[in-house]
């Protein structure tokens, strides 16, 4: 494709950056990336998409309604326990494939979709399920999973 082609694309997604609307796809809803998108979260998209075509990351299965919420759900609270440390300062958590919210809470643990009322001073951990299940998996750390551009964080 045309260099001019991902700078369109790119400016479309910085611009449509709306948190009015926050269905995840697991909701059964379709997510149109260019208005619910968190800003860096194509950013981590194209990474992680790059790291499953160099194999540093395994493709995992495609899980849609209940059965994938549930999985999301028990790696977030595994991600959570294993790595609490690493998470204390942040607010919420983004799954940039999925769309779902979860929020920190002040006993460390997570509410699975809990979508944001504002963002104003929060500091968001940006990741696709692809990562969050190497990190429960310890295939990746937080370290090298920076590095690689699959997981960000937004303040």
């Amino acid at each position: 494709m045309k260099p001019i082609f991902w700078l369109i694309l790119l400016s479309l997604a910085s611009l449509g950056a709306n948190f009015s609307v926050q269905a995840c796809s697991y909701d059964g809803q379709f997510n149109n990336p260019f208005t619910e998108s968190f800003p860096g979260s194509i950013d981590v998209a194209i990474a992680t998409q790059e790291a499953l075509e160099h194999r540093h990351l395994e493709a995992i299965e495609e899980l849609e309604g209940q059965r994938g919420l549930r999985r999301a759900s028990w790696w977030l609270k595994l991600m959570v326990k294993q790595h609490n440390n690493e998470l204390e300062s942040v607010a919420y958590i983004y799954l940039v494939d999925s769309h779902l919210w979860s929020r920190m809470t002040s006993d460390s643990s997570v509410d699975i979709h809990s979508s944001p009322t504002s963002l104003n001073q929060a500091s968001v951990l940006l990741l696709s399920e692809a990562t969050l299940s190497a990190l429960v998996q310890n295939k990746v750390d937080f370290k090298s999973a920076i590095a690689l551009g699959i997981m960000k964080f937004s303040s």
